[in-house]
């Protein structure tokens, strides 16, 4: 039986075991040794199995990510998704879906403190649903845009994804967190654009507010969020100016965020015991997935399969922007049934050869990677930040969330073709970091 053959039958039982639900660590480090095993036989194999994982996750570039994960911890005990909602509150509440608005912005302003989605989604939905659903937003829109905004975080540095994606792809990492600035901020104007259209054609969605708010309090307002900004600037300005690396960014946020929340208050030993066993929980089961991950690259690389899809891509009659779409087309797929993390690193190693063959920035490819991971923890029927926004307001079906998600998706789309058609909003800040 030829290596290739191998390859193939290891990548179908993969998908297969993916459906059963079996979890992904186990997939990937079981098949991956089992076909190493095929193909090279059993003594490599358990070399392979004793010196890959454990050197893949011991690479120093990954400490970056438990720093990340550790400050979202901390900005989340610190209440700063709370103060931000409040001064988007006041300062937005006169716009036509006024407070859906202030959501949209804190959660926004949230992901640059914290590089989690699903974290981001939990707190937004347990402080932002009854806030809006006391000022009279419909249900649906409610619940529907927390789901939605809530993975704005994992575009926004710091982002673990992105962290992840450069892992995976050997590209800049520091480069990489920049270029989800714009982006980031370019899918949140688009919610809000889109939500104060739907407001003036159905009045009904939002009970407009007349509540007077004069303007000292919303100056007064701003003292809450200047945490959160100072730590977002620290962070991003750091990178961008190259005064410190990702890996030294994520130690000075995870220690700027304990700062911060232990200057107003927030921590108690409680609470950075569920913060430091969170971030061991998440990043356990991160560097499982990772070493289950490299295991199985080990295998595909023998097969040859990575190569000779490489090859086939690359040559078929069409031009790069077509083969690119029909890689976007794909991940929204696989999106629906798939982790996105899981996804990554599954699919990266052997369509990001031919992406680079193909001349397609990595910088620009790893941000439209990430905008489908904004999409995949919405799509039904397997969108985790769906069932994350149902297991904390329980007064609501699920399928009234997905009818709640539906719209901002076809915003997360048009976001998607328009970083598809226009690479330097994903670029520019990049290209300027290397003094292009």
């Amino acid at each position: 039986m030829s290596s290739e053959l191998i390859g193939w039958m290891g990548m179908g039982a993969m998908v297969l075991l993916l459906l059963l639900r079996v979890p992904v660590a186990f997939v990937l480090a079981g098949i991956g040794f089992l076909g190493y095993a095929a193909v090279s036989g059993i003594e490599p194999a358990l070399m392979v199995a004793g010196m890959v994982p454990y050197s893949t996750v011991a690479a120093y570039t990954w400490t970056v990510l438990p720093l990340f994960i550790l400050m979202g911890h901390f900005a989340s005990q610190a209440g700063f998704i709370g103060d931000l909602f409040q001064a988007g509150r006041l300062w937005l509440g006169r716009i036509p879906g006024g407070v859906v608005h202030a959501t949209i912005a804190a959660g926004a302003a949230f992901g640059a403190a914290s590089g989690s989605g699903i974290a981001a989604t939990t707190v937004l939905a347990r402080i932002c649903v009854p806030e809006m659903r006391k000022a009279g937003v419909e249900k649906k829109l409610a619940c529907g845009c927390v789901a939605s905004v809530g993975p704005i975080a994992q575009m926004i540095p710091p982002s673990i994804l992105m962290v992840m994606y450069g892992m995976i792809t050997e590209t800049s990492i520091g480069k990489l967190l920049i270029a989800g600035i714009f982006p980031g901020l370019l899918m949140a104007l688009s919610f809000m654009v889109s939500v104060y259209v739907r407001v003036k054609l159905n009045p009904s969605l939002v009970l407009q507010t007349k509540e007077k708010i004069s303007w000292k309090e919303r100056f007064s307002s701003l003292r809450g969020i200047w945490g959160v900004g100072s730590l977002a600037f620290l962070i991003m300005g750091g990178i961008y100016t190259g005064l410190f690396t990702p890996t030294e960014a994520g130690g000075v946020g995870a220690f700027g965020a304990f700062v911060l929340a232990l200057g107003l208050r927030k921590l108690s030993l409680h609470n950075i015991y569920e913060s430091l066993t969170g971030t061991a929980r998440t990043t356990g089961m991160i560097f499982l997935i990772v070493a289950g991950a490299s295991m199985f690259g080990y295998f595909l690389n023998i097969t040859g399969i990575p190569s000779r899809l490489a090859d086939f891509i690359t040559a078929l009659p069409v031009s790069s922007m077509v083969i690119l779409i029909g890689v976007m087309i794909l991940y929204l797929f696989l999106g629906c049934f798939i982790e996105m993390s899981a996804c990554m690193f599954i699919t990266l190693p052997i369509l990001f050869p031919a992406m680079v063959k193909l001349g397609i920035d990595p910088i620009w490819f790893g941000v439209l990677i990430i905008m489908q991971s904004e999409l995949a923890p919405i799509t039904p029927p397997f969108g985790i930040t769906l069932f994350v926004v149902k297991s904390v307001v329980e007064d609501i079906d699920l399928t009234d969330i997905i009818r709640g998600v539906m719209p901002f998706i076809l915003v997360d789309l048009i976001v998607l073709a328009m970083l598809l058609a226009f690479p330097q909003i994903s670029l520019f800040l990049p290209q300027m970091m290397s003094g292009k």
